[in-house]
């Protein structure tokens, strides 16, 4: 009897065992307060995998409340899935994003620089790690500590991008706090082997009204171009008189609402596909290789 129902719990355990893995459809997702979504789409052609992708669209001028003054503009979607800084060491957390280059992408689609996804800490101004593009390859930066310059782009196809990344406050030696691989090769430059929570993060994030024990973090992807005013005052075939200009809590100078000004030029239309995002606590539960397509 006792053998019987064991063969009959096993499958259910080895299932539970797994079911930590979480494969982000657009319905595990919401919108973040300044994003613009009304070009947003779920899409049968070019897909990574499986039937669907998810396509972001951003046009010139389009922004909301403060991002219209700080000179920027986003259509991001963000987990629903959090994790929270720890004093003690815990375990890693893997996630897997694939994003289609166009053939014609570009500095002038990025504005000079443009977030593709990243992760931020509620209350705290700057993100605690992104992978961004100036149009050519892709860049990951760590808060304040490390730039991560890595290779060029394949356009006109899938880009494959797992992250692995610790949010543990507490050193341990020979730890990697965070870990990149694109198209399934490890990117070694971009590991990092001490923590990146900071104290100055904690009491950023307290000062917001965040308890210590409570600093929420999820990630975000979409597009998050933060240096347009930037880029349209380089590019700009009219010279706007009386230029206003304001620094933010980052230390980031921007030209205060650069979408009033008629720079004679605009910012092209970005299209961008994402699909087969997954989140989960190993490598293997999130490779876009031995799991099952995200729909």
């Amino acid at each position: 009897m006792i053998k019987k129902i064991f063969k009959i719990l096993l499958p259910v355990l080895i299932l539970c065992n797994l079911s930590y893995a979480e494969p982000i459809v657009a319905k595990k997702t919401k919108w973040g307060h300044m994003s613009i979504k009304k070009h947003f789409e779920i899409v049968t052609e070019n897909v990574r995998a499986g039937k669907t992708a998810q396509k972001f669209e951003i046009r010139h001028g389009e922004c909301k409340k403060q991002d219209c003054k700080w000179g920027a503009h986003r259509t991001e979607k963000h987990l629903k899935i959090y994790q929270y800084s720890k004093k003690k060491f815990r375990d890693p957390v893997f996630y897997a994003v694939s994003i289609f280059i166009p053939e014609d992408f570009g500095y002038d689609f990025v504005a000079s620089r443009m977030s593709m996804f990243q992760a931020k800490m509620k209350g705290v101004d700057m993100p605690l790690w992104m992978v961004s593009t100036q149009g050519a390859g892709f860049q990951v930066r760590l808060g304040h500590y490390k730039r991560c310059e890595v290779h060029s782009f394949k356009k006109g196809t899938w880009n494959d991008f797992v992250v692995k990344t610790n949010y543990s406050r507490e050193r341990v030696k020979g730890e990697k706090y965070f870990e990149l691989w694109w198209n399934g090769k490890k990117i070694d430059e971009c590991t990092h082997y001490i923590p990146f929570i900071t104290k100055k993060h904690i009491q950023e994030s307290k000062s917001h009204g965040w308890s210590s024990n409570k600093q929420q973090i999820n990630m975000r992807y979409g597009i998050y171009k933060f240096k347009v005013g930037d880029y349209l005052s380089q590019i700009a075939k009219k010279k706007p008189k009386k230029i206003k200009t304001m620094t933010q809590p980052s230390g980031m100078k921007n030209i205060i609402n650069p979408f009033k000004y008629d720079w004679g030029v605009k910012i092209p239309t970005t299209i961008m596909l994402y699909d087969e995002i997954r989140f989960g606590k190993s490598f293997s539960e999130i490779d876009i290789n031995t799991n099952n397509p995200v729909d």
